[in-house]
């Protein structure tokens, strides 16, 4: 997929065409409005500013720089900006931001990315889908300093991803980078979808609702928590000036097919984007995952012949066939789950009418596997199923086919991902202070294997122990790519459910943890 320079408005999926913020903000800020800021109120070097704060800034600026009706500006035209801003004003240099900043920021943005309706529409047909949570991050980042790409899948313009690339730190040697040319590096990919599944049975879905530290909406748990804490972590890294850059994949069509993802991963390289490893913020309870179960769908059908069912010696019933067939998947599937996976129906029909033998009969049968198995062993044991029953019926015809398939993923031993993941579990373990009050329950246990039981969430944690996840999540597509991955972000429950909610406190703590561990990884990768 090709690369769109700035002023080009698209080109194979991927756009950067320069806008103007809605609210009139920065894009017509120039420097000497800065200054003039700067020298009228005495606000400008106390320290970190409210979003309340900075939208009322924005908009003195806008009234101050007659610019800010030229039309939309470009990425160069706001890196200046910036830079006179910064001269402009003595606070803005005045170092990192204290972990209550971080936490704090993470949370508000997370109320903020709940109140904004991102239902996949592949999933419920006609729903919004992600372009208005797009351009909110995209506003937002670009203010940040990061170049942004909006990436569409081939065919789906209304789908799109964004991609945001941050600014060079501090240049690293030939010979600690990935492709040997010197270029400033590493590269450390932070990614996580902005679709949520739909609200049936919520009545306030986007309406963001906190209860302590329990903040309840659709997308609040899966992931918008997790969105907002590596878009926080990764404007405070470029804010630092970190070795190496930091790159935001905010990708679409997660709880579907996985078209944002695909998308991305095939427009990284025209965008001069060479990852070093990702980190995937799924809701983990803040534990590694150490390993992902993929899954296989194989569709069968089974041919009858129709005839009177008085007579059902003329004719042959598809849905004898098929009770067979169900018969036979479960009685696998428990030979299956003694070495972690699983085998099921969970789609089954036949006939077309009463008194009528069916002619046909159909079925979906779901294997979820685990590293070390190929997705395509579900068609075989399938296939081998239907051998069987046509063994001990001549009559029974069938065809199999391999609908859609997700290879399982374990974490590398080591490497990258391994030392990022050490890292994380090590800032994790120091954020781990006490909160105030009650701290509500983790997702119940069955949300993970029994042997591996759910994190608990709060105080009493240090990092939490790894677990094998029994859902798929994209970390096996980065890792296809060549990308060395790792999964880990906070969570709560109601995962899909109407009581959806992300624990506040795990929000901060990971925002804060996840900031650290990726400047002490790049550090150590620079020398």
């Amino acid at each position: 997929m090709a690369t769109d320079d700035l002023t080009d408005d698209r080109r194979d999926g991927v756009t950067d065409r320069p806008r103007r913020d809605r609210s009139g903000s920065l894009e017509g800020a120039g420097g000497g409005a800065a200054g003039a800021r700067t020298a009228a109120d005495p606000r400008s070097d106390a320290g970190p500013r409210t979003d309340a704060g900075l939208a009322a800034d924005a908009v003195a600026l806008t009234a101050a720089d007659p610019r800010s009706d030229a039309g939309p500006r470009s990425d160069a035209d706001l890196g200046a900006d910036a830079v006179a801003l910064t001269a402009a004003n003595p606070g803005s240099d005045a170092g990192p931001r204290t972990d209550a900043d971080l936490g704090a920021d993470a949370v508000a943005l997370t109320a903020a990315l709940v109140a904004i309706d991102s239902v996949n529409p592949g999933l419920v047909p006609g729903a919004a889908g992600e372009a208005a949570i797009v351009e909110h991050l995209r506003t937002r980042l670009r203010r940040a300093g990061f170049e942004t790409h909006v990436v569409t899948p081939p065919g789906h313009p209304d789908r799109p991803s964004l991609v945001a690339i941050g600014p060079h730190g501090a240049a690293t040697p030939v010979d600690s980078t990935t492709d040997g040319t010197g270029t400033p590096g590493p590269t450390v990919v932070l990614t996580g979808h902005l679709d949520t599944v739909g609200v049936d049975g919520m009545t306030a879905p986007f309406e963001p609702r906190t209860d302590g530290d329990r903040l309840e909406g659709r997308g609040a748990c899966d992931m918008k928590g997790g969105v907002a804490a590596i878009v926080v972590a990764a404007e405070e890294l470029a804010r630092r000036g970190s070795p190496g850059r930091v790159v935001l994949a905010l990708v679409a069509d997660e709880e579907d097919a996985s078209l944002g993802t695909e998308a991305v991963l095939e427009a990284l390289p025209g965008l001069g984007v060479r990852p070093d490893v990702a980190v995937i913020t799924e809701p983990t309870w803040l534990a590694l995952a150490e390993t992902l179960r993929g899954y296989a769908l194989v569709e069968v059908e089974l041919e009858g012949q129709a005839a009177h069912s008085s007579q059902p010696d003329l004719g042959v019933n598809a849905v004898a066939h098929l009770g067979r067939l169900l018969t036979a998947v479960e009685e696998r599937g428990r030979e299956v789950a003694e070495h972690g996976g699983t085998m099921l129906v969970t789609l089954a029909s036949g006939g077309e009418s009463p008194f009528v033998l069916a002619r046909t009969a159909r079925a979906l049968v779901e294997r979820r596997t685990v590293p070390g198995e190929t997705s395509d062993v579900a068609l075989s044991e399938v296939q081998h199923l239907l051998v069987h029953l046509r063994l001990h019926d001549d009559t029974v015809r069938s065809r199999a086919r391999l609908v859609l398939a997700r290879d399982s993923w374990r974490l590398d031993d080591t490497g990258p991902a391994a030392d990022l993941g050490q890292a994380l579990e090590t800032a994790l373990a120091v954020g781990a202070a006490p909160t105030a009050g009650p701290v509500p329950a983790a997702e119940p246990a069955s949300a993970v294997p029994a042997a591996e039981p759910a994190p608990a969430v709060g105080p009493a944690l240090s990092a939490p122990e790894r677990f094998h996840a029994p859902y798929w999540m994209e970390a096996p597509l980065w890792q296809a790519a060549g990308i060395p991955t790792l999964v880990c972000g906070p969570a709560g429950g109601g995962l899909h459910a109407a009581d959806e909610w992300v624990d506040l406190h795990q929000v901060r703590r990971f925002t804060v943890a996840l900031t650290d561990a990726v400047s002490q990884w790049v550090a150590g990768r620079a020398h």
